[in-house]
């Protein structure tokens, strides 16, 4: 009986390891954050054992794992990612089995720098059109104009996040360029929300005082798809696609690099 019981403490610490595993960086234990309000998803570590039909999850509320079915999960392309042992995860459960999870977030390989392109338009002019402005470009400025550069987001631990695609502005160049780009969102933080992605915009004004709650941007996206180094979101009913970058260094120098590109030799803006 004694031996039973050494073997049953044996196997429970064997697995706790197994589930509390930190590699790759920026992987992390059992977050202790508090959820938010209204949040339904539920938040632990994927254990060994998981697989393509089942789900073992250590709760970071802690106990012992909890198996759940994800067949229809998988089959509904509700699993995003590529679930790992150790990674932290969020699931939503079906409230009429709980034992079956309807959706699943590897939110570790969610955290890490992800960029789209975006290209500029043309600018309002007092003397022409959009259109006509651009029915007058020849292939050779459009090639010089239309430089796409990466906007995005670098989503980090403790829900920490910034923004991608800020480019030095350091002559007077773009200011009289034919084209302008969209600002780039001030990102500050990030966190999950019953499934959705809700990614805060920057909470102090031009001057720096604190913005109202109720006043402060929040995006809300959706999961398409998520493996690998590709995303896809879904905001306001367009899904963009984003790809994985090494770091935000990394792809802030890229968009420089094509401002740089694009402040070359500029057509004249008298077009």
């Amino acid at each position: 009986m004694r031996y039973v019981t050494v073997m049953i403490w044996w196997l429970s610490v064997v697995l706790c390891m197994a589930c509390s595993s930190q590699y790759n960086g920026d992987k992390s234990a059992i977050d202790k954050t508090k959820k938010a309000k209204g949040d339904k998803m539920e938040y632990g570590l994927a254990c060994d054992g998981s697989n393509d039909s089942i789900l073992v999850f250590l709760p970071n509320s802690g106990g012992d794992p909890v198996t759940y079915n994800i067949v229809k999960a998988s089959k509904g392309k509700k699993i995003f990612g590529h679930l790992e042992t150790g990674d932290w995860v969020g699931i939503m459960i079906n409230p009429n089995n709980q034992r079956e999870a309807t959706m699943v977030v590897d939110l570790d390989q969610l955290k890490g720098t992800w960029t789209y392109q975006v290209l500029p338009t043309i600018k309002e002019s007092k003397t022409k059109s959009r259109q006509q402005i651009e029915a007058e470009l020849t292939d050779s400025m459009r090639a010089i104009l239309f430089v796409p550069r990466e906007y995005g987001f670098s989503l980090k631990r403790h829900f920490s996040a910034s923004s991608v695609g800020f480019v030095y502005k350091g002559n007077s160049l773009e200011d009289e360029s034919l084209v302008e780009y969209p600002p780039v969102p001030r990102y500050t933080s990030w966190r999950p929300y019953n499934g959705r992605l809700i990614i805060t915009r920057d909470t102090l004004d031009a001057q720096r005082q604190r913005i109202p709650d109720n006043k402060v941007i929040r995006d809300t996206l959706d999961f398409v798809f998520m493996m690998d180094d590709s995303l896809a979101l879904r905001i306001n009913n367009t899904v963009i696609g984003f790809h994985r970058q090494k770091s935000v260094i990394e792809a802030n120098r890229k968009a420089n690099e094509a401002a740089q590109k694009q402040a070359s030799p500029q057509p004249s803006s008298h077009i």
